[in-house]
C-alpha cells in the first residue's frame, strides 16, 4: 500500500499527502485544515516506518477515530475514519499496487488461507468470522454476516477465498476497502472493509508469501574486490624450514649413536 492522502469530507481544503514526516492540522479560516508545523495545531500526523500516527494536542477533546475516542495518541491504517473539530477525514490509500479486477474464482478446498474478518466498529466490533467457505454479507436474514442500516442490501456483498488470496465480489453497492470505494477487490491481510456507514472490518491472516530469490549458478566476480592471490606450486608450499630442521636432527642423531664407536 503507498500514497496515503487524507481527505477533508466536508470538501473545505484539498487533500493532503501524507508524506514521510509530521503534518499538523489547525484552525484555518475554512475549518481545519494544515497549518506550518510550529504554528498551533489540533493534531499530528507522523508518517514513518512504523505507519501513521496521530497525536492528540494535551486539552483537545472529542476526537474519534472509527467512533472510538482518542485522548492521546493512535495508531492509523488506511480506511480509517477521523472525527475532530467538528470535521470528518478520511485516511485513504490513493494508488494500490495489485489489480481491482478479480478473475473467475477457483476455491481453496484445503482452507489453508485461515483468513478471517474481525469487526473493528459498529454493531459486530470483536467479532470475527472465518473464510473458510464463501460468506455473504448482507440484511438478509439467512446472511453469514448480518447488516443493516442505509444502503445495505439483503444481498449486499460476497466474500470468499479464491486464487490463493480473499476477494469481494457481487457488491450490490460500493464497499471501502482501505478507504477506496470498490464493487469488486481483491483482498490482502491487513486491509479494513466498511460497509454502509458503520459496519467495518478488518481481514486478518497471513500476509502474501514472497519468492525466494533463484540462487546463482555462479557467483559475479566483483569489479571493487582485489585480485585473488596467485595459486602457488606444490614445491612453494613444502614446508622446507621444518624438512631442514629434521634432517639436521636425524644428522646430529646419527652422529652421536655411531660417533661413540
Amino acid at each position: 500500500m503507498n500514497d496515503l492522502r487524507l481527505r477533508f469530507c466536508d470538501g473545505s481544503q484539498p487533500d493532503l499527502p501524507l508524506d514521510t514526516g509530521v503534518h499538523a492540522l489547525g484552525r484555518t479560516p475554512a475549518g481545519l485544515g494544515p497549518v506550518g508545523i510550529d504554528a498551533p495545531s489540533l493534531l499530528r500526523l507522523s508518517n514513518d516506518r512504523r505507519g501513521v500516527w496521530l497525536t492528540v494536542t494535551e486539552g483537545m477533546r472529542g476526537v474519534h477515530v472509527n467512533g472510538r475516542p482518542v485522548q492521546q495518541v493512535a495508531m492509523l491504517r488506511a480506511g480509517d475514519s477521523i472525527h475532530a473539530n467538528g470535521c470528518e477525514l478520511l485516511l485513504y490509500a490513493a494508488n494500490d499496487d495489485r489489480d481491482r479486477a478479480p478473475a473467475a474464482p477457483v476455491r481453496d478446498p484445503a482452507g489453508n488461507l485461515r483468513l478471517a474478518l474481525r469487526g473493528v466498529g459498529g454493531a459486530h466490533h470483536g467479532r470475527s468470522l472465518s473464510l473458510e467457505k464463501p460468506r455473504r454479507v448482507g440484511s438478509a436474514a439467512n446472511a453469514d454476516l448480518r447488516i443493516d442500516g442505509a444502503g445495505i442490501a439483503p444481498e449486499h456483498a460476497l466474500l470468499e477465498a479464491s486464487n490463493g488470496q480473499a476477494m469481494l465480489r457481487q457488491a450490490a453497492a460500493d464497499v471501502l476497502v482501505n478507504g477506496r470505494p470498490v464493487r469488486e477487490a481483491l483482498l490482502r491481510s491487513g486491509d479494513q472493509i466498511v460497509f454502509g456507514v458503520q459496519h467495518r472490518f478488518v481481514l486478518e491472516g497471513p500476509p502474501p508469501s514472497v519468492p525466494l530469490p533463484t540462487p546463482r549458478m555462479q557467483a559475479q566476480p566483483d569489479a571493487d574486490a582485489p585480485p585473488p592471490p596467485p595459486s602457488r606450486g606444490w614445491m612453494q608450499r613444502v614446508p622446507w624450514l621444518l624438512v631442514t630442521a629434521g634432517l639436521l636432527a636425524a644428522a646430529l642423531s646419527a652422529l652421536l649413536v655411531f660417533g661413540a664407536r
